[in-house]
């Protein structure tokens, strides 16, 4: 910029100079174009050529090999058996076929005894191997196919190697033992015609596995390593380590570029590479493009001096109209002198030039009498923006305030006036400029931006709410932003309080075993506690929003919408449902409490609150159960009797059948308390009453009334002929022995008939009948049954 600087300045100079520019660059980039196509199509033409080149060689490698396969056969197929039994039979073997001796360094047998036999000059020696070569072995040994093993440090010479390892077969075609023939990869014939088939002085040919691993290269020392051993980066040796296969162009490790050509052999996992340096290249196009340049720059300068004096030439009467334009500056001459008309554009600028002045010194007229209207203006607007109860600013690109109102004495304790002309970070830090940064960046790109932001203030958070607006200017460029913020602290503290209880109910909602939920008028669900999703399955979520009948389906909501009607009319509900949960019905209570608007004129929604009342209906029932069976015996009670007895007369009745009751007690019971104890007692009537049920019909009922006395509810009986083989097979199921307390015991029991065959006849007249006969019973001596008149 300097140089520049240094330069003339007038319009002539000026012109010159762009016509010279614009021949310049308009030259360099015809001739560019057109070594950068000439470059291209060359670039093709060596890439083609290469890749042809490394075809051809790759072709040689792989008839090398499938030639070295095929003689490795036809030895492997006139192999004696005993061959692979010991060094001498092996050496004598190799002697026989000297042609196979010559085409390889070592020659091995790998035998199913796991023992590799390989020659050694014009011997034989046997070579104990690692695990991992023998594993490799027995690998291919299973295969029973041909193949090319990966390269390796020779353990007899040291060097890199390779081998193929043919299978050899016994007369049922099974492979038993591996014949191989090893590569020595530095000074064998097998790849020396590759170096020599290198493209130009300085490229080379490499090959690697597909695994990366190096078998050919021109600096030996490499040879076994990975070729991204070294550090960097080549992105056409990642290329070819992925399959490619063709000539790209690259940047080498070094930061060479040069042309790339990779192809993959057929016979085995090789990749034959060839890299040829673009400076070599290309060195006959370098030396075409800098004749070029130089020839452009001696044609722009040609240009440039002929443009010069045309442009003086063209030029003379505007520089006329400066002078006159200077004179009128000076108070020499007046605008007069601009008004000499000529017939081209100079002339008509002339004449502009009059124009804009005589309106210039018009508007300066203006300007003076609508300053005092201005000022008042200002006046005014500076009035409203103090009264404000917001901070109010307007900042330039560079950050500078340039208005600021009253408010930030009382926000921020600043003085408004000391921040005009000073930058934020001056008066609030820079700290405060890195909190704010996005947001002023994005209002300064022409975004409108609304934020809420922490601050600090005497040592207490401070929230603030801002809103920052593009000044844009007539060019579309932003000219700086206005500022208002506003402290929100009280507001913010609100929010968070309540956020805070909102969350705290919501955790106290979903962690209650009550299904809650609310309705709005349109009976859709606006809030679902977590208690829905460990009932049904359903995310509460997936709910808010849609209508109850979507949450609870069809059927459910068919039920509950009678309920719902009334709960809309203002009336607190309460019914129960059954439904499906985890598999099991279960019994719910819902109630419904309405929500009233303010006036208390209508509702506005319904809480719903749903309670699992299945573990409360199942103890109610067991409890009532509990109520009528006896606890000892496990038969009906006194309570279950009576009812039973009173449905039994019904029947009677309707069928017209008679009903026998059986009333008994056992025999000298209390004696057994007396000399045995409770406990024995217990034990006793347990198995009286097993016994009673035992001989009873399915249709008829024992129950025990209280102590040792039971009765039983015989119905459809014929008669007083069945009454008394009831009560003697009764008697003589009882008379077998008793297990109390480990001995045997002889229980007796007296029984009381009556046969039900009167219509009027109450309960309680049939249990005296049956109780007197009993009584009866006992006064004939005791286990015996009577049948009452």
């Amino acid at each position: 910029m300097a140089v520049l600087a240094l330069l003339p300045r007038s319009l002539k100079f000026r012109m010159t100079a762009v016509v010279v520019m614009l021949v310049l660059v308009a030259t360099v980039i015809v001739t560019w174009v057109a070594l950068v196509l000439a470059e291209r199509d060359m670039k093709s033409v060596i890439g083609d050529q290469q890749y042809a080149l490394l075809s051809s060689a790759a072709a040689q490698v792989d008839a090398q090999i499938t030639a070295k396969k095929a003689l490795l056969a036809s030895l492997a197929d006139a192999m004696p058996p005993d061959a692979g039994q010991d060094p001498e039979r092996m050496s004598a073997f190799v002697a026989r076929h000297p042609a196979v001796r010559k085409e390889f360094l070592n020659l091995h047998i790998f035998n199913q005894n796991g023992v590799l036999i390989h020659t050694e000059g014009e011997g034989a020696a046997v070579l104990a191997l690692d695990e991992r070569p023998r594993a490799f072995m027995q690998k291919v040994l299973a295969g029973g196919r041909v193949v090319v093993s990966p390269p390796f440090k020779s353990i007899l010479s040291g060097r890199p190697a390779i081998m193929i390892i043919q299978p050899v077969l016994n007369a049922q075609g099974k492979a038993v033992m591996l014949l191989g023939g090893s590569i020595d990869l530095v000074d064998s014939d097998f790849l020396a015609q590759i170096a020599a088939q290198k493209p130009g002085k300085t490229g080379y040919m490499f090959i690697m596995t597909t695994g990366g691993i190096l078998l050919h290269h021109p600096n030996p020392k490499r040879l076994l390593e990975h070729i991204n051993a070294r550090p960097g980066y080549n992105r056409a040796t990642e290329m070819a380590l992925q399959g490619f296969e063709g000539w790209t162009e690259a940047v080498n490790k070094a930061g060479s570029e040069g042309i790339y050509s990779y192809k993959h052999l057929s016979t085995t996992n090789w990749i034959i590479g060839a890299r040829f340096p673009v400076d070599e290249a290309f060195a006959p196009m370098i030396e075409m493009r800098r004749h070029a340049m130089l020839a452009a720059g001696a044609f722009a300068a040609l240009a440039g001096l002929m443009a010069w004096l045309a442009i003086q030439t063209l030029l003379k009467p505007l520089g006329r109209l400066r002078r006159n334009i200077s004179d009128i500056r000076s108070g020499d001459v007046s605008i007069g002198v601009l008004q000499r008309r000529r017939r081209d554009e100079i002339g008509e600028l002339s004449s502009a030039f009059h124009e804009l002045m005589a309106e210039r010194e018009q508007a300066q007229e203006a300007i003076r009498d609508s300053e005092s209207l201005i000022a008042a203006s200002e006046k005014r607007l500076r009035m409203i923006a103090d009264s404000i109860p917001a901070i109010v600013a307007y900042i330039d690109r560079d950050n500078r305030y340039h208005f600021t109102n009253e408010y930030f004495r009382t926000m921020l304790g600043l003085d408004p006036q000391a921040m005009i002309g000073r930058t934020m970070s001056e008066v609030l830090g820079k700290d405060f400029v890195a909190s704010i940064a996005p947001f002023h960046d994005a209002a300064m790109r022409g975004d409108r931006v609304h934020y809420e932001r922490e601050g600090r203030k005497d040592g207490l958070p401070q929230q603030v709410m801002g809103d920052l607006i593009p000044d844009i200017a007539a060019d579309g460029s932003v000219a700086g932003v206005y500022l208002m913020a506003v402290d929100i602290t009280e507001r913010k503290s609100a929010e968070l309080r309540q956020a805070a209880s909102e969350k705290r109910l919501k955790l106290l909602t979903d962690n209650l075993p009550v299904l809650i939920c609310y309705l709005d008028h349109k009976r859709r669900i606006q809030f679902l506690n977590a208690t829905f999703f460990q009932w049904f399955g359903v995310e509460p979520g997936k709910l808010i929003g849609r209508h109850l009948v979507d949450g609870i389906g069809r059927d459910h909501y068919e039920h509950a919408e009678a309920h719902l009607e009334q709960a809309y009319r203002g009336h607190n509900v309460t019914y129960e449902l059954k439904a499906q949960i985890d598999g099991s019905l279960h019994t719910l209570e819902t109630t419904f409490v309405p929500e009233l608007a303010a006036d208390g004129t209508k509702v506005v929604g319904i809480y719903s609150l749903t309670h699992d009342t299945t573990r409360m209906k199942e103890i109610e029932e067991r409890l009532t159960q509990l109520a009528r069976i006896d606890s000892l015996t496990g038969i009906a009670n006194r309570l279950m009797f009576e009812e039973i007895l009173q449905l039994a007369l019904v029947r009677s009745k309707r069928n017209r059948r008679p009903l026998a009751l059986a009333y008994l007690d056992i025999d000298h019971f209390k004696s057994i308390n007396d000399t045995l104890g409770h406990g024995a007692g217990d034990a006793v009537l347990k198995e009286f009453a097993s016994r009673l049920v035992g001989n009873v019909r399915a249709s008829d009922t024992v129950a025990r009334l209280a102590g040792d006395e039971f009765v039983i509810v015989f119905e459809q009986v014929d008669g007083a002929g069945e009454c008394e083989r009831l009560a003697a097979k009764i008697i003589e199921s009882v008379r077998r022995p008793f297990d109390v307390a480990g001995k045997p015991m002889q229980i007796t029991t007296s029984i009381g008939f009556a046969l039900h065959e009167r219509d009027a006849e109450t309960p309680a007249e049939l249990v005296a009948r049956a109780d007197s006969a009993l009584y009866a019973a006992k006064r004939n001596g005791r286990d015996g049954y009577a049948l009452a008149g």
